[in-house]
């Protein structure tokens, strides 16, 4: 109880001590020291809330990151150790992570401490680690298999999948197979496995293939791997019953297959007549007989009255028996059939009980009326049959009894009625079947022939009756006559021709051999045409091969060729003999190669000799061309089948270095071959006599001759003996009867062979064997005793190898001797009399095994594993202490070990001849593991060193004895003399093989190449640095010794100073004592500065470290003070041991070179050469002050007078460079905006300058800097805009210029208070030199934000929504109002608004996301999700939909974010004019309506239209709006800029589309933006409209017809006129407004005439007609109206609507005068004054009118009238006279003004206004 409460306290310890530190620290802790896992486990498990089961796989992800990186660091011992404190298997994790690895070297360095560890374990795994691998990889693939194993399988490696059951593992690899069908796992499969997969997914295709596959039927090749494993898998019982109990609806066909296994489903398992329809459809039946029979299947088929079924041997006889007993009424026909069943037919005895069994069966069924041997006529044939009967009983029988009536007896009585029995008449006679067949009546022609003989030889019958046919020779050929056949054919031909030539002869020959190949399966036909044609004289060799190849090779197609035929039995020769390899098929070789020569000589058979050649089986090969005596140029053809290419051309070489007299010889010797056919036919004339017999004889006997001749030959050859002595002699004077003696001693021993003392026989024959060199008497001596066997072995070996000379110069023990010989033996080459000696002396000595391993390597070259075999096995006795020698005492195990390995360096340096066979020699014993169990001589190393230097060890003399160590002084001696030999590649390979220093071979490789000329790039120096791990100070000292060559050129050495100032760089040397750094740039910058102008173009400028490896991956960006900078040059430390003096043309490069390097923004190098030149140009000193000057380390007033000159120049128009118009505001504009909302700030301002004015006047002098600046202008603008920056944001100007991140700064200038903000982002965007995408990013998450945020307020009851959906500031200015400066401050606005739509597409993700739904993860999502779970998701959340996502984002809320980002991303793709972008906004905008639609949020339409504001491609928000009537809601209230778009979008719509109640909708969106005008236009169109109506419905012939209904219509138009009017005016469109009255005045006039002429109806009931002046159409018509219609009102109304001038003296005559209407002038008075020329005029056109017209009374009258209006007294009396007024006249003369009518010209112009005075 103390110690668990002691564990208890110690737990809660280390719980508290881990209160502090992460949970990863602790998880790295436990797992490294291996302490307390299981305590971390269950402490964070508890911290968690989770199970320890689930928190351990958490713990393991920690520890295999946590390994990995340790690998990753090749810390691959502390990994190991890590790995087993937690229990995990160390192979399995670091092969998975060796195979994972994209680091080649690192994999293989994991893969070789697995090696070095465990070498023969690991041989043994590794495959089966590659297997798992290989599943891992496989299983990754699949998505939805890893997620249905994900209980199981939680992680998936190569350690879950070893550690997995058998059962369980092999259901992975079924269900992985049926995943992704990978063939190499069907070998793997467990077939039960497959059916209990196949079953629980119900794939019943799969089960009934599976089933079909059993079946054999298919050929394999058409099967898949699959079905094919289906073939070979028989399905067993176990199967079968599960697929029974889990199967729910299996198929018919799978139902069929089940049943001719023997198994039935559940719900047919009683079901009889299904299961014989099944049985009966697989034809298995019988098969089942006794499944069936476990059926009730006897009373089924009986109770159907299936009694033929009851005979089936399925229906067992005691169902039989027992239904028989229970179905009275069915005894006896049971009773019959079990008789059937039990008895046998074709036994009498049997036969006899079921004829009884019927009779009973038929008596009792029978009709009772006629017996049954009446009713069955054949029961009385049964009872015959039973009795034995013979034939002739047999007719009788048939004759008296009733068999009569039984139809197929009928045939046999008929036989017995016409003839006795036992008649021949019944068969045919020959003379029957010649009148039957050939027509010939014998009995007539014997008849006629009058007595004479019928017979086939009678001539007179064969003249008369038999066909002429002549019988040649081919006739007797057949009747296999052969010899009779070439008599028959000379005797022929010398009757007809008197002579036979050869070509008479070649043509028999021909036909021959025709009718032998036609009939090539009758051998004795063959025989015979070949006999044929030897006796005509031709060579039948060929057609015999034919014959003999064809009968005893495979049939082949008739339709093959001569040639493809030939082939093709040249490749069934070489199947036979790959079949039996033991069995050369000789003869049919031969005849193959007879038949290919006589075809194409020069022709032969490729495919036996192609088949030796593949398998480097050489000897067969030269056997095969040496026998049929092949050209070269066959063999030439076989060079490339060699499995060994060099094989192949070594023989080539051999035979063609073959001496001629040899092949000479050869040819002279080889028998002729037969020519019969190979000469050519003479021509027809020649004979052939018995000459030719002769010639053909007596070349016959002398090819016998030279056979003779030459067999004698190589007999004399083969018995010619070497001189030696008789060997029988020898063992006759060797034998006597002494007494058998034992050799004690050596000196004993060679007393005895050096002695001529007779010994015994034994003795005395080693003696005769060592001096007579016959190796075999020892052998002798040994069989003769035994006393002496090892000295007999030594004799033996030492005479066989010819040591027995040198043997006796050795004064050793006896020990040594044994060595000595075995070693000379070994030395000499002798190892096959070694082998011979021990298993002829010593056949159960260990030794033997290392003998024949020495054997079979030096002798047979023999490297297989049987040889490896032998080694081993030697060594294997070794260890079991099994090994001894001859005369020798055991050994210890180390000395044999030593003098064994001995043996084997001697075999290696002595016994070979080539270099390859030493490798395979070193090969086969590094297979064989010696190295396991021996540590004297490392043989894998010995056979890399022959690898790499093998002709070398030749050339040196090395000792290989001598190699058993690394560190032996003959490797270093080896070394050394490659390196001499200037064999660097060797000299490196062995040195790294022997871990020997590598840097001066490398260096001397490097000089050697510098002398000859060539030198390489700087990175091929870099990798084989790289490569030999060598340090990079060689290089830079081999750089700079290449450099200060006589050789280098000002070019070349800049370029090597260059790469050597490279190599310190990249490799962060230090200088030392073998460079100095400064020095050598310097001279680099020397040399630069020295070169031709046209060659610097083309040269690369060196660059400083931290520009290279810091700048350049930080964009060029300035993040450094200037003292930092200054100690990265290392200023202060900077030494010259002397320096050149510059020329002007240097100082001009020098400046140069120094702006280049201030262009690129490389001060630091910069720095450095002003300090080692001690020169610094204007612009590096303009910068280095600005950093100064902005850092506040100096002033302004520290400026020299010179740069106070060149600062007092500039002019403020320069500072633009750095500013940004638009976004700069003035300072205390904007301080008094942002500080609005603070009162006391508010008041500071009236105190203090925000920022102060020395801020200001430095900020004024850096941008006057700036604006100087010809080179460095991007570092200047650096150091400008993070000084501006600094300034507003109130921050130090280094902590700006230092922070890297520009989210910080960006974010400091969003939350503070800072001035001029927009201005403060574009200076840190273009400072940190941001990327258009970066900054587009950027702003888009930005105005996403302003966007979503406000969507997700709660709002308090004095809030007002309105107010509160309005899109939130963005650094302090509206993102509605103010977008076009958030536009500027991105370089590519079609980017930022595609950023947009990125955002758009990632809200419908969300929304999916939030549903549960599948949707595609993206960058753009992930910030969305940050954006709407900060902004949307309050702390108490409240519970998820059905995906556990808080439901926080509404599809209200959805279309106010999609939609107003649409319209920011259509203001960045407008402010571009990107078509593209635009389009897919309108794209997005159309599917957004429709949603929008739906969801009848028409607010938000009217929005995305306004907001987009292309109104004339989204038509489509006005018909929705339309449609739903919700067209009011585009007249709220909107800004100016807003409304004026709108305006034209509605008007154009309404105009273009015309919808319904469009009109009313346009005069109320006029209404609504007050367009008067519009709303006018629309009135008049109106009237206008209405008029067209009167006209078309009352007008006739200028008049109207009047009714009420035109009455109303006129109402309507004048009161648009009215209206429009009204709106004309109101729109101060005077002109129009005054036309629109005339219109009006009009209709009013012509509603006027309308009424009275209604009342004119009222009053006499008649329609009436009204003139019409709505329809004027000409100035005749008007003119008409006027001189006889209307009145002088009406005049005037018409003429101001018409615009028509009026004819007032032509309407006055027309109608005052003419029509006599008084009251017309009355009127006109009223309205104008009548001037004299009126008058005038109408007095005038009256006398006109008279001159025509008559005239009345009344119309001079009221012409009078009219003169007498007139005022002009002249023109009075005038008119007066002329119309003969004479009361006018008379009161003239009588009146006052008579005195100015005296003495009056009437012709005379008269000035009027004298008389008006």
């Amino acid at each position: 109880m103390h110690s668990a409460q002691a564990q208890a306290q110690a737990r809660d310890k280390l719980f508290k001590s881990w209160s502090g530190i992460s949970e990863v620290a602790i998880i790295k802790e436990v797992a490294t020291k291996g302490e307390n896992i299981d305590l971390c486990m269950e402490y964070w498990a508890k911290k968690r809330k989770t199970t320890t089961a689930e928190y351990r796989h958490y713990f393991y992800d920690v520890v295999q990151a946590y390994v990995q990186r340790l690998l990753s660091e090749r810390l691959v011992h502390k990994a190991d150790t890590t790995l087993r404190n937690v229990d995990r298997d160390v192979k399995c994790f670091f092969f998975q992570y060796a195979c994972e690895c994209q680091d080649e070297d690192l994999s293989e360095y994991v893969l070789d401490h697995l090696r070095t560890k465990e070498p023969l374990l690991y041989e043994q795994e590794e495959p089966v680690l590659a297997y798992y691998w290989s599943l891992v990889q496989q299983l990754r693939e699949c998505g939805s298999l890893l997620a249905k194993l994900k209980t199981q399988l939680p992680r998936v490696h190569i350690e879950a999948l070893m550690t997995l059951p058998e059962e369980a593992l092999q259901l992975l690899l079924v269900e992985l197979y049926f995943a992704n069908g990978n063939e190499s796992l069907l070998p793997e499969l467990s077939k039960e496995m497959v059916w209990q997969h196949l079953v629980d997914n119900q794939r019943l295709d799969q089960l009934q293939r599976w089933c079909c596959c059993q079946e054999g039927n298919e050929p394999e090749d058409t099967l898949s791997p699959l079905e094919k494993g289906y073939a070979a898998w028989q399905v067993d019982s176990s199967m079968y019953d599960y697929a029974l109990e889990q199967l729910q609806q299996p198929s018919e066909p799978l139902r069929n297959y089940f049943a001719r296994a023997g198994y039935f489903f559940p719900d047919e398992s009683s079901d009889i007549p299904t299961q014989l329809r099944r049985l009966c459809t697989m034809d298995c039946l019988g098969q089942h007989a006794e499944l069936i029979s476990r059926q009730p299947l006897a009373k089924y088929l009986l109770d159907r009255g299936h009694h033929a079924l009851l005979l089936m041997d399925c229906v067992p006889i005691a169902s039989l028996e027992q239904l028989a007993g229970s179905e009275a009424h069915q005894e006896a026909l049971l009773t019959l059939i079990i008789d059937l069943k039990t008895h046998s037919l074709t036994q009498h005895e049997g036969f006899e009980l079921i004829s009884k069994s019927v009779q009973t069966y038929l008596e009792k069924t029978h009709n009772e009326s006629v017996g049954p041997f009446e009713e069955h006529p054949l029961l009385t044939f049964y009872d015959f049959l039973t009795l034995e009967p013979s034939v002739r009983s047999l007719e009788g029988f048939l004759t008296s009894t009733s068999l009569s009536r039984v139809p197929y007896l009928k045939s046999l009585t008929a036989r017995f009625d016409h003839g006795p029995t036992g008649s021949p008449a019944a068969l045919p006679t020959p003379h029957e079947l010649f009148l039957k067949f050939k027509q010939v009546n014998l009995s007539v022609l014997a008849a006629a022939g009058h007595g004479e003989l019928v017979t086939f030889s009678n001539p007179r019958l064969c003249q008369r009756f038999a066909r002429r046919s002549q019988l040649n020779y081919t006739h007797y050929l057949k009747q296999h006559r052969g010899a009779y056949a070439v008599y028959y054919l000379i005797t022929e031909q010398l009757q007809l021709y008197g002579q036979i030539t050869k070509t008479q002869l070649f043509h028999a020959c021909e036909t021959t051999t025709q009718l032998a190949l036609q009939h090539a399966g009758d051998e004795e036909l063959v025989t015979h045409c070949v006999a044929c044609c030897e006796m005509l004289g031709f060579d039948t060799q060929s057609l015999r091969s034919f014959l003999l190849l064809q009968r005893r090779l495979p049939k082949r197609r008739h339709s093959d060729s001569y040639s493809d035929l030939l082939a093709q039995w040249d490749r069934d020769l070489v199947q036979q003999l790959d079949t039996n390899p033991k069995d050369f098929p000789l003869d049919l070789y031969q005849a193959l190669m007879r038949l290919a020569v006589r075809k194409i000589p020069g022709n032969f058979p490729g495919a036996l000799l192609q088949y030796y050649a593949s398998r480097n089986d050489w000897w067969h090969l030269l056997l095969l061309i040496q026998y049929f005596d092949l050209p070269l140029t066959e063999l030439k053809k076989l060079l490339p089948e060699f499995k060994s290419s060099p094989l192949g051309v070594h023989l080539l070489r051999a035979l063609s270095y073959e001496c001629s007299d040899r092949q000479h010889k050869r040819s002279s010797n080889r028998p002729t071959r037969r020519g019969g056919v190979e000469t050519q036919t003479n021509s027809s004339q020649e004979t052939m006599t018995n000459s030719s017999h002769s010639s053909i004889q007596e070349a016959n006997v002398q090819q016998q001759q030279q056979l003779q001749r030459h067999a004698e030959q190589s007999m004399c050859n083969l018995l010619t003996p070497s001189a030696r002595q008789d060997l029988f002699a020898i063992i006759l004077c060797s034998s006597n009867s002494l007494p058998d003696e034992e050799i004690p001693t050596t000196a004993t021993f060679l007393e005895m062979m050096q002695g001529s003392t007779p010994h015994c026989s034994s003795i005395n024959l080693l003696r005769h064997c060592i001096r007579e060199g016959l190796p075999v008497l020892a052998v002798l001596a040994a069989t003769v005793s035994r006393r002496n066997l090892d000295w007999c072995w030594l004799v033996w070996l030492a005479v066989a190898s010819g040591q027995w000379s040198t043997l006796l110069l050795r004064e050793d023990d006896r020990f040594e001797w044994v060595w000595s010989v075995i070693r000379g033996a070994v030395a000499g080459g002798h190892v096959n009399a070694l082998l011979h000696s021990f298993e002829i002396f010593q056949p159960d000595c260990k030794f033997t095994h290392l003998c024949r391993f020495l054997q079979l390597t030096g002798h047979q070259e023999d490297f297989s594993d049987a040889t490896i075999v032998e080694l081993r096995q030697f060594f294997c006795s070794w260890s079991h202490d099994a090994v001894t020698l001859p005369l020798c005492a055991p050994l210890p195990r180390k000395q044999m070990m030593q003098r064994s390995i001995g043996l084997l360096l001697i075999q290696l340096q002595s016994n070979f001849d080539c270099i390859l066979q030493q490798r395979r020699f070193l090969d086969c014993i590094c297979r064989s593991d010696v190295g396991d169990i021996c540590d004297l001589l490392d043989f894998c190393l010995l056979h890399k060193v022959f690898g790499v230097a093998a002709t070398w060890l030749r050339e040196l003399a090395i000792d290989l004895e001598q190699l058993v160590r690394r560190d032996s002084s003959e490797y270093r001696r080896l070394v050394d003399a490659l390196t001499e030999a200037k064999a660097y590649d060797e000299a490196l390979q062995l040195s790294t093989l022997l871990q020997l220093p590598l840097s001066d071979i490398v260096y001397a490789k490097w000089l050697a190449e510098l002398d000859a000329g060539v030198l390489r790039a700087r990175q091929e120096y870099e990798l084989e640095i790289e490569q030999h791990a060598l340090p990079p100070a060689i290089l830079v000292n081999f750089l700079l010794q290449a450099a200060t060559g006589h050789q280098a050129g000002a070019l070349r050495r800049y370029e090597l100073l260059q790469n050597a100032l490279g190599v310190i760089k990249q490799h962060h040397l230090f200088p030392n004592e073998s460079f100095d750094r400064d020095q050598i740039e310097y001279d680099m910058v020397v040399c630069y500065l020295q070169l031709p102008e046209d060659q610097l173009s083309s040269l690369a400028i060196y660059h400083s470290e931290y520009y290279e490896q810091i700048m350049l991956q930080e964009r060029l960006v300035l993040y450094k003070s200037f003292s930092e900078l200054k100690e990265l040059a290392g200023i202060d430390d900077l030494s010259i041991a002397g320096k050149s003096r510059l020329t002007a043309e240097m100082e001009a490069r020098l400046d140069s070179l120094l702006n280049t390097l201030l262009d690129r923004g490389d001060i630091v190098e910069a720095l450095r050469l002003q300090d080692l030149f001690e020169y610094r140009p204007n612009d590096l000193r303009f910068i280095v002050f600005a950093m100064a000057l902005a850092e506040g380390i100096t002033s302004i007033g520290n400026l020299s007078s010179k740069e106070r000159q060149l600062l007092g120049e500039i002019e403020k128009s320069a500072f633009p460079k750095f500013n940004r118009i638009t976004l700069n505001q003035n300072v205390m504009t904007r301080c008094s905006s942002d500080l609005s909302d603070s009162c006391s700030d508010s008041l500071a301002l009236e105190f203090e300058e925000i920022p102060s004015k020395e801020k200001q006047q430095t900020l004024e002098t850096l941008l006057g800097i700036g604006s100087k600046l010809k080179a460095g202008v991007e570092l200047g603008r650096r150091i400008v805009l993070a000084y501006r920056a600094a300034m507003y944001l109130d921050k130090e100007y280094l902590d700006v210029l230092r922070t890297k991140d520009v989210h910080v700064l960006l974010k400091s200038a969003a939350d503070e208070d800072c001035l001029q903000r927009l201005l403060v982002v574009s200076d840190i965007q273009i400072s940190t030199r941001m990327t258009p995408k970066e900054i587009a990013d950027i702003l888009a998450l930005e105005l996403t934000t302003c966007i979503v945020r406000p969507r997700f307020y709660i709002f308090n009851a004095n809030q007002q929504p309105r107010n509160a959906l309005r899109n939130a500031d963005l650094w302090g200015h509206s993102i509605d109002r103010d977008f076009h400066l958030f536009l500027e401050l991105t370089p590519n606005t079609t980017m930022l608004g595609n950023c947009l739509l990125d955002y758009c597409e990632a809200l419908k993700a969300y929304r999916r996301y939030q549903d549960g739904k599948e949707y595609e993860e993206s960058e753009t999502f992930e910030r969305l999700s940050k954006i709407i779970t900060l902004y949307g998701v309050p702390l108490a959340t409240p519970p998820g939909g059905l995906s556990g996502v808080p439901q926080v984002l509404s599809h209200k809320k959805q279309n106010q974010i999609y939609l107003e980002l649409l319209i920011k991303a259509h203001l960045c793709f407008v402010h571009e004019c990107s078509m593209e972008g635009i389009a897919s906004v309108l794209q997005k905008a159309k599917k957004l309506n429709g949603q929008l639609a739906k969801a009848k949020s028409w607010s938000l339409i009217v929005r995305m239209l306004i907001g987009i504001a292309c109104y004339r491609e989204m038509f489509y928000c006005f018909d929705s709006l339309i449609e739903n009537e919700q067209f009011e809601s585009l007249l709220g209230q909107f800004d100016e800029d807003q409304k004026s778009g709108l305006r034209q979008g509605i008007l154009s719509y309404l105009r273009e589309y015309q919808p319904k109640n469009g009109k009313e909708l346009l005069r109320l969106a006029a209404l609504h933006f007050l367009m008067y005008k519009e709303l006018a236009e629309m009135w008049t169109e109106e009237a206008q409209n209405v008029v067209a109506r009167i006209q078309a419905l009352a007008e006739q012939f200028n008049k109207l017809k009047c009714s009420s209904e035109v009455q109303n219509l006129l109402q309507q138009a004048m009161e648009n006129y009215t209206h429009a009017t009204e709106n004309y005016l109101l729109d101060n469109k005077l002109l129009l407004a005054q036309q629109s009255v005339s219109r009006a005045e009009l209709i009013a006039m012509q509603l006027d005439l309308c009424s009275k002429a209604l009342e004119r109806r009222h009053n006499n009931n008649t329609p009436q007609l009204c003139v019409s002046v709505i329809a004027v159409r000409s100035r005749e018509q008007f003119r008409e109206l006027v001189n006889t219609q209307i009145s002088v009102p009406q005049t005037l109304i018409l003429s101001r609507a018409y615009g028509y001038d009026i004819n007032w003296s032509e309407a006055i005559l027309s109608q005052f005068v003419l029509l006599q209407n008084p009251v017309y002038l009355q009127e006109y008075l009223c309205h104008r004054r009548l001037s004299d020329d009126v008058i005038e005029q109408v007095v005038k056109g009256y006398l006109v009118h008279a001159q025509s017209n008559a005239t009345t009374a009344k119309q001079e009258e009221l012409l009078a009238h009219l003169v007498e209006l007139l005022k002009s007294v002249t023109l009075k009396y005038k008119l007066a006279s002329i119309l003969g007024l004479k009361p006018i006249l008379l009161s003239l003369i009588n009146d006052s003004p008579v005195h100015y009518l005296r003495d009056t010209n009437f012709g005379r112009n008269e000035f009027h206004a004298a008389a008006d005075t």
